[in-house]
């Protein structure tokens, strides 16, 4: 009985042990918070505010993205570079990421096609700008984009605000 009741002190003890050790492993060092794979992120994922870079065309502004008004899995875009301001609508599937831009919210301006950023968790997203040719208006040239995710601001209430 002596051995068994020994064998249990010892089992118990060293399962004490052993978050200690962790903890104590870990102390200093910053917790690291996994994040879903790009292929898993939904529309609702990428709510927000981002900030939009095209380096071709020379333009930068901002993206806000929330929910389509019609279509609950698909978004919804307000975008603001330049002197412009535009809508746009479309979804993210398995990482891609497919905007169509509207600047009078009727027909079609550009396409914007691509890929949210692996470990990037949701936080960046890069692709191509490709604007539509217009009869009577210039042509625009396709651009690069990247757009990142313009993080939250921590209000006195402990809320966040964009």
């Amino acid at each position: 009985m002596n051995m068994r009741r020994f064998a249990l002190l010892f089992i118990a003890g060293s399962a004490l042990a052993v978050p200690a050790r962790a903890q104590n492993d870990s102390q200093g060092a910053p917790a690291v918070t996994p994040c879903l794979a790009a292929s898993s992120l939904r529309a609702s994922d990428l709510y927000g505010t981002w900030r939009v870079e095209l380096p071709q065309a020379g333009l930068a502004g901002t993206l806000v993205l929330s929910q389509h008004p019609e279509f609950r899995e698909s978004l919804r875009g307000h975008f603001s570079y330049g002197d412009i301001t535009s809508i746009a609508s479309g979804d993210v599937e398995e990482g891609e990421f497919n905007l169509d831009e509207s600047r009078d919210g009727k027909s079609l301006f550009a396409f914007w096609s691509g890929h949210i950023q692996p470990g990037s968790c949701g936080n960046e997203i890069r692709g191509r700008w490709e604007p539509l040719a217009k009869a009577g208006q210039p042509t625009l040239s396709a651009s690069d984009f990247m757009l990142r995710r313009k993080k939250a601001a921590a209000t006195p209430g402990g809320g966040s605000h964009w």
